[in-house]
Order: C-alpha cells, then sequence, then structure tokens
C-alpha cells in the first residue's frame, strides 16, 4: 500500500516541483546501482526531501528529527517515504535501524549538519555518520544541493514560512559526487567533497549562462526610480537614482564604442571610491573595454610601483581628476600615457547625448536597450574587469563570469539582504570595494552610500550620513574601523564587516567603541572568499538549535560555488570547475568544528 501511496504522490507533485524549481541533476549515475548507500546532503530548506526524493535515481529513505515526524503538514510524507526517527537524547535506536536499512541494500540519506541553514552556507558537520558508515560498511556519496536559500522554505528574509516568493520560478541545481570507500569517510573529507560539489552546481546556474550586461540592464530599470549611489559632500548629499545612473552609463558606453581610443581595451581608473568611479567602470564595461582599478594614491614611489605594475597589461590611458593630475607627473616613463580627467569623461558624450539616454533609461524597454548596446550577444568569458590591489602588485582579470559568480555567491546567503544600504569606503581596486560596494548592491536592488575624499576624516559627517541614510550595513577596512572614536548607536544598522586582518582584542575594542556587532570577512584574488555574520539566532523558537554566525579569531565560512582544501595547513582554492589547479594561497589555514576558516599567525 505505501508503494501505491509513493507512487501516486511522485506522480502528483513531479510535474509541480520541476515547473516552479527547474531542478538539474548532475552526476546521478555516482549513486550505486545496487546495494546500501548512505547520501550525505547539505540543508538548507524544508523542502529539501522533496527535492531529493525527485532528483534521486533510487528510492531514498531519510533519518528525520522525531518531532517533524509528528508534524501534520510534512509528517504523512515521512511516513509515507519510510524515514528513520531519530530523537536527540538516545539517538543510538536511529543508527541501528540506519545500520540495518543499509545492510539491507536501501538507500539512507543524512544531512549531517543536524539542522537548516540560517546563514546560506554550508554549517560544521556531525561525526554521527562516521559511526554509521564503519558499522554499515558501505559507500558513501555526497550531495550538494544549490538554489534552495530562494526558496520559501528556507530561512531567508529571517524567517522559515509566511512570506510570498521572490518569484515564481526557483532554479536547483543537484550535483551527486563520486562514492566515498566507508574507511575515508571522515567529517574532514566529505566537508570537502561537498565545498567541491558546491563549485560543480553552483556553476551550473542558468544566471551564469547569460550575459552579466544583461543582467545589468534588468537591475536598473527595476525600480529605476530608486535611488543607488549616494555620496555626501561638503553639501547637499549626491543621489543617483538607478535609472539616472543606466542613462549616465549608457550614454558612456556609446561614446567609448563609437570613439575606440587607439591605446587598446585596458583603460586604468585611478580614483578614490564613489559614485564617479562606478559609473566609469560600468560604462566602459557596457562598451567592451576593461576598466583596471588601480589603488587610489599620490605618494611618489607608490606611484612608480604602480605605474611598473601596470605595463605589462599594456594599459596607456589612465583617468583620474584632473586635481590629482599635478601630482602623477613622473607616473609615465617618457611618452607612454595618456591622463584623461574624469569629468570629460562623463560629459564627452555631450548634454544631448546624455539628455537621451537619460530619457530611454526611464522609458525604454529593457530588451531595446540591450539591443542598441549590441549586449545580447556578448562572451561571458570575456576580460571585464582588472584590480590591482596594491601598489607594485600584479594585477588581477576577472572575466565576466567570474564577476557574476563572485556577485551571486554573496547574493545567494544570508549575510547581504535584498534592499540592503551598505556604506562602503572600500578601493574598488579590491574586490570587497568592486563586489560589494558595488556589483552586489546593483543586482541586489541595494544602494551605496559613500563620503566624498575631502569628508574622509569627517566622524560628525560619518554619523550624520548614516542615520538620514537608513545605513544598514558599514563595510571598511580594520583601520576604517580603528579610526573611530565615538559610537556609531545608529538602530538602522545591523553589523559592520571588516576586511583585513585584525586580533579580536582589537576587534572587541572596536565593537566596544561604535557600539555596533563586527564580523570579519575575507578577500583574495579579485574574489570574496569568506563572510560572516552577527549570530542569526533572533526570533527562532525554542526547538531550534542555536547556530554560530561569527568568530572572532576567523575570518568566516566559505561562500557557495568557492572549493576550499586544507591540506597540512596550506589552503588551495577552486573558483570554477574548469580549474586546472586550486589557487594557493600563502599562510596556515585550518577549518574547526563549525566549518569556520581560520587563518593562523
Amino acid at each position: 500500500m505505501k508503494a501505491l501511496g509513493r507512487w501516486f504522490v511522485c506522480t502528483l507533485f513531479t510535474p509541480i516541483l520541476l515547473l516552479i524549481y527547474r531542478v538539474r541533476r548532475i552526476g546521478t549515475e555516482n549513486v550505486p546501482v545496487h546495494g546500501g548507500v548512505l547520501l550525505l546532503s547539505n540543508h538548507v530548506s524544508y523542502i529539501d526531501s522533496f527535492i531529493l526524493v525527485l532528483c534521486t535515481p533510487r528510492p531514498v529513505r531519510f533519518v528525520v528529527v522525531d518531532r517533524f515526524v509528528n508534524m501534520p503538514s510534512v509528517g504523512w510524507f515521512l511516513r509515507l517515504f519510510d524515514v528513520i526517527p531519530i530523537r536527540r537524547e538516545s539517538p543510538r535506536d536511529a543508527i541501528a535501524k540506519t545500520v540495518e536499512a543499509l545492510r539491507n541494500g536501501d538507500v539512507v540519506c543524512m544531512f549531517p549538519e543536524g539542522e537548516l541553514t540560517r546563514t546560506g552556507v554550508t554549517m560544521g558537520l556531525k561525526k554521527g555518520f562516521e559511526l554509521v558508515v564503519r558499522k554499515a560498511s558501505c559507500p558513501v556519496v555526497p550531495v550538494y544541493m544549490d538554489g534552495l536559500w530562494r526558496s520559501i522554505f528556507s530561512y531567508e528574509r529571517e524567517r522559515y514560512f509566511n512570506k510570498w516568493p521572490r518569484g515564481w520560478r526557483c532554479p536547483l541545481q543537484v550535483a551527486y559526487g563520486e562514492p566515498i570507500p566507508p574507511e575515508m569517510a571522515t567529517v574532514d573529507s566529505v566537508r570537502e567533497h561537498l565545498q567541491e560539489l558546491s563549485v560543480t552546481a553552483f556553476h551550473a546556474r542558468r544566471d551564469l549562462e547569460r550575459s552579466l550586461e544583461v543582467a545589468v540592464i534588468k537591475a536598473l530599470k527595476r525600480n529605476r526610480r530608486h535611488s543607488f549611489l549616494i555620496e555626501q559632500g561638503k553639501g547637499q548629499p549626491r543621489d543617483w537614482s538607478r535609472g539616472y545612473f543606466l542613462g549616465l552609463v549608457a550614454a558612456t558606453a556609446r561614446k567609448w564604442m563609437m570613439t575606440p581610443p587607439e591605446d587598446g581595451e585596458r583603460i586604468g581608473i585611478l580614483l578614490p571610491p564613489g559614485p564617479t568611479p562606478a559609473a566609469i567602470n560600468l560604462g566602459l564595461f557596457l562598451a567592451g573595454k576593461t576598466p583596471v582599478n588601480l589603488p587610489f594614491t599620490i605618494n611618489q614611489q607608490e606611484m612608480e610601483d604602480l605605474a611598473r605594475s601596470i605595463a605589462p597589461l599594456g594599459i596607456r590611458t589612465v583617468i583620474t581628476s584632473k586635481a590629482f593630475m599635478p601630482h602623477l607627473m613622473d607616473f609615465w616613463q617618457g611618452d607612454e600615457g595618456l591622463f584623461i580627467d574624469l569629468k570629460s569623461v562623463l560629459s564627452a558624450p555631450g548634454p544631448a547625448m546624455t539628455l537621451l539616454e537619460r530619457i530611454r533609461a526611464y522609458w525604454e524597454p529593457a530588451w531595446m536597450t540591450r539591443w542598441r548596446l549590441s549586449l545580447n550577444a556578448r562572451d561571458p568569458d570575456r576580460e571585464a574587469v582588472g584590480l590591482v590591489e596594491r601598489p607594485g602588485e600584479d594585477a588581477i582579470l576577472l572575466s565576466a563570469r567570474d564577476l557574476h559568480a563572485n556577485t551571486l555567491q554573496v547574493i545567494s546567503t544570508h549575510f547581504v539582504q535584498p534592499g540592503e544600504t551598505i556604506l562602503s569606503e572600500l578601493s574598488m581596486s579590491r574586490a570587497a570595494g568592486l563586489i560589494l560596494g558595488f556589483w552586489v548592491p546593483l543586482l541586489h536592488g541595494g544602494r551605496v552610500v559613500s563620503r566624498s575624499f575631502s569628508q574622509r576624516e569627517s566622524f560628525p559627517a560619518l554619523s550624520s550620513l548614516i542615520l538620514h541614510q537608513g545605513v544598514t550595513l558599514l563595510s571598511g577596512t580594520a583601520d576604517f574601523y580603528r579610526n573611530l572614536r565615538e559610537p556609531l548607536a545608529i538602530k538602522s544598522l545591523r553589523f559592520g564587516l571588516v576586511f583585513d586582518e585584525i586580533n579580536p582584542f582589537e576587534l572587541a575594542d572596536c565593537e566596544e567603541t561604535v557600539e555596533l556587532p563586527l564580523a570579519r570577512a575575507w578577500d583574495y584574488q579579485g574574489r570574496i572568499v569568506t563572510l560572516s555574520r552577527t549570530d542569526p539566532n533572533n526570533g527562532i523558537p525554542s526547538e531550534h538549535g542555536q547556530q554560530i554566525g561569527r568568530k572572532a579569531k576567523s575570518v568566516g565560512r566559505v561562500l557557495p560555488g568557492i572549493g576550499a582544501t586544507v591540506d597540512q595547513g596550506d589552503l588551495g582554492l577552486r573558483f570554477s570547475p574548469g580549474d586546472a589547479a586550486r589557487c594557493p594561497v600563502p599562510g596556515e589555514f585550518h577549518f574547526d568544528e563549525d566549518n569556520f576558516l581560520f587563518r593562523d599567525a
């Protein structure tokens, strides 16, 4: 009778799930055809079991906390599929039943995190599965489900239910890894396999098959009257709406497309962070050029180091401010290049074209804008942006797919919420400034707030700006927080992200001074690799376990879609499935039991 019931449920719900979730299955051939198999999967939403039943080529039994079996909403489904209930206070019976099922040749699935993630990233794995595998002597198949954070059944928007979906489609990618022999199935090995699978699953997203340019136009056309970039100067703040910004960058892009420079496709940008370099970056990007963001400095030695570091890139044009040009006279050795004033770049299209583009930004359909600017056929693997993080360092060149992927990696978690108002004064020559301070708010419907270069030392201006603009998230270097000498007791602020090294004692001192919880983050090779946040336990019922969102000594948890492997203290990162080898990172690293990454001294 149960078999008939399972057939009826699958027949009834499969078309609905396929319509809404549009599941892509990867590596289903890795599930052995016969014999006992233990599936170990990440755990994001209340619908995870349904998805695995739909995707796995064999019937699956689940190990589930007993209180869910007694819930009317899902209990009928769990009992129908012969779940194995587990009681937290006495797990031995469940372990024995799981071992018996595996020895009988069943496929059993466990969620080794023990509960749903409330940060969108994989948490620490419990060791209980190791005992099951040893006793059953069966292979382990790791499974990673990507995209479920967007489901209304996840903790997205800080609640599990009672929310409208953001869209009627929620595309998913489910990746099955190669079987792990029972003697090699440990917490560390399974964690590494899940992170590697996250790279495979994440990069199978349909969003990454479309050009980033298309996503940009769609994002700016949506809520085009909403504020996007705000900069506080000596007078009233400059506030650019999304529509105004689109008109400005479209006009700039058209000018650069019609009169391409003779110096090549790479254009240097030497400016402090703010709306203007953001507009120049996007205008050059839409024109098919490669903006190379340089660390802003007027120090003579750093200028010489910077000039040497960009020489191999063939950059012969640098956009900067006319006010800074007298300090840059020795940047070029001889007549090798050309400085262009930023005002001439933004005003170069002329008032008529700029006005026309602003009108089109508000009234023209997105598809027509993409057609006019020839954006539909752009190669997602083309060179999109360059970053020189510090004078003298080699440039990091990212493709449009790299840029798009890292932006989506930040968006697909609980660290940055939709519509966030972010105050960022990080240079766009760093991933933290480029991704978190521009691309994430652009594609995630948020706003970016900053101060002009002349206002950087004014704390009253900063406090007033945060208060009046309703800033919700701060992003800055350790020095930024060290220089804040007064409290920022503003209700809109949730927490601050600290990029760069800082010891726990300094972090605690900064928190006490500014009266704001701080969480660490880490960017490397032009990408944001890890993030953390304040503890995600607000409003959680007592039956849910407490989760940790940050640790003072840790740089955070690795984002989805980035593979991280630690071998005897050496960290290797894999950013895409096509990487021939992991990117080595200098230093000593380790993961702890909660899946936090630590950079040892």
